[in-house]
């Protein structure tokens, strides 16, 4: 459910039909193919199976513009359920990729906490009671953690080349 909420505010401008708040059908994000998930649902879209429900079960939807080449919409119109994870996934990465950056400018250039600012994104983004900050934080310090230490193997390398 976050990253749908991240997907909706980050794609606003992309609304078929402006959401309502009142309403319990989502308008959808209208992708454009310079967008990278419109990639991710046209490589993995595949003919509807016979013995699938026409039942729309996500929380998302996304349209996708006519393409002049390739598959065609209309019968390329199914996203199964591993497909689904794939795309979830892509939507994560795009969302902590966003979230990380903000995070470390608002640190070193603007001199604001990271607690603060994680507060900020998730408000902004209207994910406030959908995920958990410290997880977001516990995952973002782990990402930091991973990429000193390459830093610093790479830093090594560098060195044991020199001297070598």
């Amino acid at each position: 459910p976050y990253l749908a909420a991240y997907m909706y505010v980050r794609y606003k401008n992309h609304l078929d039909v402006p959401p309502d708040r009142f309403s319990s059908s989502l308008s959808a994000i209208h992708l454009l193919d310079t967008q990278p998930i419109y990639h991710f649902l046209h490589q993995l879209s595949i003919p509807h199976p016979p013995n699938a429900s026409w039942h729309e079960i996500g929380n998302i939807t996304f349209t996708l513009p006519h393409p002049r080449n390739g598959k065609n919409p209309n019968v390329y119109n199914y996203i199964g359920h591993d497909s689904a994870l794939i795309i979830e996934k892509a939507m994560e990465v795009e969302m902590k990729a966003e979230l990380y950056e903000f995070l470390l400018e608002n640190k070193y250039c603007h001199g604001i906490m990271f607690k603060k600012s994680m507060e900020t994104f998730v408000a902004h983004y209207n994910m406030v009671e959908l995920v958990e900050e410290e997880s977001l934080m516990r995952a973002f310090q782990r990402w930091r953690k991973m990429v000193k230490r390459d830093a610093s193997n790479t830093h090594l390398l560098k060195l044991m080349a020199i001297r070598t």
